[in-house]
């Protein structure tokens, strides 16, 4: 973690590094230690402020604060990086899982690896079953579906006539789509 502080138009008091510095070391659980950080204070009549680059290899943050206090100003762009940073955290997340949840479908169709540029291949194979040509009843198709391992049965409904899809959701409850 590389810290560098300036003052425009005040001086940088020990106390005040030393705070910035205690203030700075949480981003590093974030980040790591390969971060760089620029502060800038400032002071113009009865308004204090505090600016604070953040500098990673991949990722540059910056957050302003200003008030009638240094220290209130510094907590104010440290928040308002926080937030940054924590948003550009969960994206990171939730692509990892995004391409993790891919995979484990690619695999159980035995599609293959997905490449890290496309999760879809090039080539899909497409794979077939056989199935019922019988009409089933909504009752039956909760039966296939429960012994099944896939998130959906399409079935001909045999008191309507029509295509139906029946389905379980993330919560485990099943709901039925009718078709006209």
């Amino acid at each position: 973690m590389k810290v560098e502080i300036t003052g425009r138009r005040i001086l940088i008091t020990p106390a005040l590094r030393a705070y910035v510095l205690k203030k700075l070391r949480k981003f590093t659980k974030v980040f790591g230690e390969d971060i760089t950080f620029h502060v800038i204070v400032d002071v113009e009549k009865n308004r204090q402020m505090a600016e604070i680059l953040l500098k990673t290899k991949m990722l540059s943050l910056a957050g302003k604060g200003q008030t009638e206090d240094m220290y209130n100003s510094i907590m104010a762009a440290i928040e308002k990086l926080e937030r940054q940073a924590l948003k550009h955290k969960g994206k990171i997340i939730e692509g990892k899982r995004q391409r993790a949840k891919a995979k484990s479908v690619a695999t159980k169709l035995g599609i293959g690896e997905p490449t890290s540029r496309s999760l879809a291949p090039k080539t899909a194979v497409v794979r077939e079953e056989s199935v019922q040509k019988k009409p089933m009843t909504v009752e039956e198709a909760t039966l296939e579906l429960t012994r099944s391992d896939y998130a959906f049965v399409a079935f001909r409904n045999s008191d309507s006539g029509e295509v139906n899809i029946l389905y379980r959701r993330k919560d485990g409850s099943l709901r039925l789509i009718h078709t006209r």
